[in-house]
């Protein structure tokens, strides 16, 4: 009895193992078919290749695939559209640079070099955008605190003042009557704000009117109102897309601007708006942010 026993354990063993080998090894030729992909390749995986106990697993991997294919292609965008962006004012600057080596005048050379300069701060504006917009892209969650709307919105307004007053536009803030903190990122928010009043001043001719205003409600609503050449209607969904300008506009543009204030404001969980300033021609450009419900800490006396 007991020499039966010893001969029916091996056997079960080898009955329960050759069970277990013939039940994963699906799994184990999908593990086979994964390693054997090239990096690139995040097409779905045929959920009838694994047993049906694991398919919702597999769901779960094809939707996470998925979203990794889109974000790499919006990568891929990326970098193309930036190196095809960088390549005309570099090619500006290395053409000016080659007309100042065959000056001779000294007059000539001085102007020459003038427009190198203009064309090294479009380029470097241009880069500045480009990592604007990376960092507001980017899946890493951005570090957000309670801030001061209207404070922000008068500092970075004062930046701008200097640039306002060659072009001899009047450049004026509103306060909000009440409180407006909002929670953000401090450099994502004063680039929006950047960006929003560069747009204003460069569409808005000379002797014209720029306004940034905070208005205190239910929400913080962000204001920047012009009275330039305006935007059109059918355009006013365009101008979000990355490098789109405006046909028949002469001033220079990298066609970012908006493009980082849409992103960042999404970061905020913020909306923004286009419309026909009120007051007559030009534009009012709105972004909506959620009220930060935090109280006010108060401010701690030096000892």
């Amino acid at each position: 009895m007991r020499s039966a026993q010893f001969l029916i354990l091996p056997l079960a063993l080898l009955m329960v193992s050759l069970g277990l080998a013939k039940g994963i090894a699906p799994l184990n030729e999908l593990r086979d078919k994964i390693r054997s992909r090239r990096p690139q390749d995040l097409s779905p995986i045929d959920p009838a290749e694994a047993p049906e106990e694991v398919r919702p697993f597999i769901h779960s991997i094809n939707d996470l695939m998925e979203r990794l294919d889109a974000s790499l292609r919006a990568q891929q965008r990326f970098v193309a559209d930036a190196a095809h962006q960088m390549r005309t004012p570099l090619a500006g600057l290395k053409t000016q640079a080659e007309l100042a080596l065959r000056q001779r005048d000294a007059l000539g050379i001085e102007h020459t070099m003038r427009q190198i300069v203009v064309g090294a701060d479009r380029a470097a504006r241009l880069v500045n955008q480009l990592l604007a917009l990376a960092h507001a892209d980017s899946d890493v969650p951005a570090l957000m605190a309670r801030l001061d709307l209207d404070r922000l919105t008068l500092e970075s307004a004062r930046d701008w003042v200097a640039r306002a007053m060659e072009k001899r536009i009047d450049l004026g803030f509103e306060a909000a009557q009440g409180p407006c903190y909002v929670e953000g990122n401090d450099v994502l928010l004063r680039e929006l704000l950047s960006n929003l009043l560069d747009n204003a001043i460069r569409y808005t001719g000379a002797g014209g009117r720029v306004t940034a205003r905070v208005i205190a409600g239910d929400a913080i609503t962000l204001e920047v109102e012009d009275n330039g050449i305006g935007i059109e209607s059918v355009d006013r969904e365009r101008v979000f897309e990355r490098f789109y300008r405006v046909l028949g506009t002469e001033t220079e543009g990298s066609g970012l601007g908006l493009a980082i204030v849409r992103s960042i404001a999404e970061v905020h969980r913020a909306q923004v708006m286009l419309d026909t300033n009120p007051k007559g021609r030009g534009t009012v450009v709105r972004v909506v942010f959620p009220r930060s419900r935090a109280e006010p800490q108060p401010l701690r006396s030096a000892a």
